[in-house]
Order: structure tokens, then sequence, then C-alpha cells
């Protein structure tokens, strides 16, 4: 068994990892957040496990199907290994407690900010969470789980509320870069 305990970059994949249309599930709609990737092979390249994290409560409310989830998801995913990053996992919870399709029409420990999905990804891939980083677009980002450090991009969902935000995908990584280096060794 390997006990050397890795630290991990959690992912919003709608508004971090591709662009939040409303419930993307279409692939017409699928849009990479372009300016993320050289990031995501800089994190990589420090030894971070990539771990996409994202509530889909679309399924739970009935606009797309799990099955449709399974389709879009393959093409972001693979949209990614074409531009060069393999996620290391893939976590999400399809639970809403006010849908309307069974059984996902109730909570969930694994909807966000709830720490189901985080603590099965630090069994699974021997993480250490305080090194970690959570990275969304949303305040229920903002995991229940001490030491995760949870870092929120500024959008839609924050821009009423932008304390405690980072404007711009290029200040979330000067602060990680300098958390692990104590400095901005970024890539050029």
């Amino acid at each position: 068994m390997n006990t050397h305990e890795h630290r991990a970059l959690f992912l919003d994949r709608d508004g971090v990892i591709i662009e939040d249309v409303g419930y993307p599930h279409r692939l017409e709609d699928l849009r990479f957040k372009e300016e993320l990737i050289p990031y995501l092979k800089w994190a990589a390249g420090q030894g971070f496990k990539l771990i996409s994290v994202s509530n889909q409560a679309g399924i739970a409310r009935g606009l797309f199907s799990m099955e449709q989830y399974q389709v879009f998801q393959k093409e972001v995913e693979k949209g990614l290994r074409d531009r060069g990053v393999v996620l290391d996992g893939v976590y999400f919870c399809p639970c809403h407690p006010q849908g309307t399709v069974p059984p996902y029409n109730t909570d969930s420990v694994n909807r966000k900010p709830k720490p189901g999905l985080f603590l099965e990804a630090q069994r699974v891939f021997n993480l250490d969470l305080s090194r970690s980083f959570m990275l969304g677009d949303k305040f229920s980002d903002r995991i229940e789980l001490p030491g995760l450090r949870c870092l929120i991009l500024r959008s839609r969902y924050t821009e009423h509320a932008p304390e405690g935000t980072f404007k711009d995908i290029d200040a979330i990584f000067e602060e990680i870069s300098h958390e692990i280096h104590g400095n901005n060794k970024l890539p050029d």
C-alpha cells in the first residue's frame, strides 16, 4: 500500500473547467475555459492529483438524464485529454432535495458543500486534504472540511458578495503557487 499522501486540486466542472451555461449537458454547449489548461498542466507537474467534483442537480430536476450526463462528461474528459490534461478522478452528485426524479430527489452527504465525495477521493487517492485545494465558482464550493483550502473564482454567482473570491484564474493560481513555493513560480 502506498503510504505517501498526495495533494489534490479539486475542480468544480461547470464554471471552472467549462463555461457554465446553466445545467450544461448538450454537446453543442460544451466550451472549455481555455485559460485554465496551462495551469492544470502546471499543477499536474507539481504532483497534484486533478479531480473534478461537481453537483449535477439537473439530473434530480429532470433537466437531463444520467445517460446524457455520462455522454457529456466523456466529451469533457476527451476534450481535456486532447488539450494534454488527464483527470485522475471524476466525482459527481446527482441529488437535490427539491428534485423531482427519484431516487435523486433527496439531500446527500455527497452534495457540495458537504464533504462526502472529497472523503471518498481522499480514501481512493490517499490524499492529504490539508495540502489540497478546491477551485469553485459558487459559495457552495466552500467545502465543509477543516484544512481543505477552498478558492472561489468570482462569477455571476458571487458578484454581489465578492469578498473572499478571486478576480480570475490567474489570481487563484498565483495564490496556490505562493502557498506551495512561497513565490509565484507559475507557467510562462
